[in-house]
């Protein structure tokens, strides 16, 4: 690549109407039926899960846009959550990630990518039950705690400062908050709930500051009481909605940021050995929307294990 191309696409990279690319540039928090609310005291569980994201299509506002500087960005993630029951009423999690690769396919010629990889944020927090009803089955807890980077120091990749949207974190603390209601019919095998999780962001040493998102999902699943599925499956039916904040650099709004998305997730679980839940779900985009030009979502898929113990 002559000295032309890398200048114009530092340019492109650092322009205010690159995409963020956001559906990419953080991790869904999963949902399943397993580690929504306060686990009994001295009980523990871990889950642990793979995510494949990616996003091929330039949006302005909610039509496709004809910008092609990216052929493809694609991420590959492994992560892993543990929680304690403290007391009877109260948890404590935590939650960390590592990317495997981010990476950003350029449509240069010739080809052109960067790629970022390593330990995303620690994620620690503290969750109360807050509205218990075990003869209707109704249970609302809510969580609050601090999102931790794991470095402070943003990546290089072939001489070139990788772009937000592949950085594995870009250095920044925060703050997160959760939420959960479970509903639950036993006579017929079905289980609403609806959860939030709010993350507010501080600015990195290098006055970047990612807007605030927030995601918050509707779920109904139903145990398959059919006898040779033997009694061992759950089906879930999730529709999520996340919404960004325009971030900020130097306290200055970058115009290309912010959105509104809606997924619909179909998800299946499996119980193994009565401890073990083998869970999978396709994240599928039915509406998204950009604030200036960005790269959308399309679609990706989650692979999920978990397991509960009492110590």
């Amino acid at each position: 690549m002559n000295k032309c191309k890398i200048i114009l696409l530092l340019l492109l990279i650092n322009s205010s109407y690159l995409s963020e690319a956001q559906c990419l540039s953080s991790v869904n928090p999963v949902g399943g039926t397993n580690n929504l609310l306060v686990l009994e005291k001295k009980s523990f569980w871990i889950i642990s899960f793979y995510k494949y994201g990616q996003g091929t299509q330039y949006y302005e506002g909610n039509s496709v846009s004809n910008f092609n500087l990216i052929n493809k960005a694609f991420y590959n993630y492994l992560s892993m959550s543990v929680g304690y029951g403290l007391t009877w009423k109260t948890s404590l999690e935590l939650e960390t990630g590592y990317f495997i690769n981010k990476t950003q396919v350029y449509n240069l010629e010739p080809n052109y990518r960067l790629t970022g990889n390593g330990l995303s944020n620690f994620v620690l927090l503290l969750k109360q039950s807050l509205y218990t009803d075990p003869f209707n089955r109704i249970y609302i807890t809510g969580a609050a705690g601090a999102k931790i980077p794991s470095s402070q120091s943003l990546q290089w990749d072939n001489n070139v400062k990788l772009p937000v949207e592949v950085q594995p974190t870009i250095g920044a603390f925060g703050a997160v908050f959760t939420s959960s209601f479970v509903k639950e019919n036993s006579g017929t095998s079905m289980r609403y709930f609806i959860t939030n999780r709010t993350e507010i962001n501080g600015s990195n040493k290098e006055d970047y500051k990612l807007g605030t998102s927030v995601y918050t999902s509707l779920y109904v699943s139903r145990h398959l009481r059919v006898p040779w599925l033997k009694d061992k499956w759950t089906a879930i039916f999730q529709l999520r909605n996340e919404i960004r904040s325009i971030d900020k650099i130097n306290g200055v709004k970058k115009e290309s940021s912010g959105s509104t998305l809606f997924f619909v997730v179909p998800q299946l679980n499996y119980v193994l050995k009565d401890n073990w839940y083998i869970s999978a779900m396709v994240d599928i985009p039915v509406y998204q929307y950009f604030n200036g030009t960005q790269l959308g979502a399309d679609s990706g898929f989650t692979f999920i294990v978990s397991r509960t113990l009492t110590l």
